[in-house]
């Protein structure tokens, strides 16, 4: 039996890694239905990380995009947006500096709850744990139309390359929906970009909600050079998309229609990976999973969550920079839990803002 088993070697399932690791706790390992890193190696070609870079860590301030308080992605690279691929030969390198118990190609099929904890049942077979850390992200679990046949979701690009030389309709205006749209519009595709809502113009100053300034700044770059090749469509709420003999038909909630040659393509985001893949383990609210104050299902104990997925007050966890500051919070309880002393590693942590405990000071205000 191991004491800890953590599903997902992504940046959350490498960074808890990590903690476990750093604290020389000896009963943990880690699963993975692929390779580490995923998610990242199957980013399109062309996306880049839109959180910078920087070698910051002797200040107390970690690069944005590392897993750890030591390592830095920009200075593996020397480079500040780096691909998926790069930054999943980054988590390769954490894993193997650090040594972690990672078992790939290993798929959590199901979980059962027997006495003494948890059996994950897998493709490699039966593991019992007493505790689960949930680090599968939402990149395997992305929000599709009631016909996924008839779209493209942003998930399933290889390549914008392949869709070049064509008009095309983009559903999402967000992070993914723009990304695509520059991408497209810079291959000489013309592009009608339809979403309900944006991040675009957003007041709010948390970039979980309002454009990343790097996606800003290449968009209104693009409507300088090529402002003809982008149309955007507001406040319109895509209900399905249908296949007829003369194409595809985009259904709206006010009841308008539009066609297209050209199976659209989805940006809309993604769903909750651990709610997605175990709903009974989890109370789902109608918006987001129902954690307690250290990231544990309210609905089974000892199952904790770590990475975007994670939700408290006002406060949005979706990027590495803010997600991480969770690991030693989920740490710290199981450590409580156990009867274990890891003071040291929470206050070096709290050191290099590697720990945030309390989400109601998260708020992200600007003056100007």
């Amino acid at each position: 039996m191991n004491k800890i088993t953590i599903i997902g070697a992504g940046a959350a399932g490498i960074g808890m890694g990590v903690i476990l690791k750093q604290l020389n706790y000896p009963d943990f390992q880690i699963i993975e239905q692929g390779e580490i890193g995923d998610s990242f190696q199957k980013w399109p070609n062309e996306t880049r990380f839109i959180t910078p870079s920087f070698t910051s860590n002797g200040f107390g301030m970690p690069d944005l995009n590392a897993v750890t308080i030591d390592t830095s992605p920009a200075y593996t690279f020397g480079m500040e947006h780096l691909s998926g691929r790069q930054y999943a030969h980054y988590l390769k390198l954490v894993a193997q500096a650090y040594q972690l118990p990672i078992i790939e190609h290993t798929t959590a099929k199901d979980i059962l709850t027997v006495d003494d904890g948890y059996q994950v049942i897998t493709n490699q077979g039966t593991i019992t744990t007493k505790y689960l850390i949930m680090a599968v992200g939402q990149y395997h679990t992305p929000r599709l139309t009631p016909h996924p046949e008839n779209v493209v979701h942003y998930s399933q690009v290889d390549s914008w390359e392949s869709f070049s030389g064509h008009d095309q309709i983009i559903v999402g205006a967000n992070e993914s929906g723009i990304d695509a749209a520059i991408n497209l519009a810079q291959l000489g595709d013309k592009v009608t970009v339809i979403t309900d809502e944006t991040g675009l113009d957003a007041d709010e100053a948390d970039p979980s909600i309002r454009l990343a300034p790097h996606t800003r700044h290449r968009f209104m770059n693009l409507l300088l050079d090529h402002a003809d090749r982008v149309n955007l469509v507001r406040h319109q709420h895509l209900v399905d998309v249908i296949h007829n003999d003369h194409g595809y038909e985009l259904l709206f909630e006010d009841g308008r229609r539009m066609k297209s040659k050209e199976r659209p393509i989805l940006c809309i985001g993604f769903s909750a990976g651990p709610v997605t893949l175990w709903p009974d383990l989890f109370r789902f609210d109608g918006h987001q999973m129902v954690l307690n104050e250290f990231d544990e299902s309210t609905v089974a104990s000892n199952i904790f969550v770590v990475g975007p997925d994670v939700r408290h007050q006002d406060a949005i966890f979706c990027y590495i920079y803010k997600f991480r500051q969770r690991f030693s919070v989920v740490m710290e309880e199981i450590a409580k839990r156990e009867g274990l002393d890891i003071s040291d590693l929470i206050e070096a942590n709290q050191r290099n803002d590697f720990y945030l405990d309390d989400c109601g000071s998260c708020g992200v205000a600007c003056r100007c």
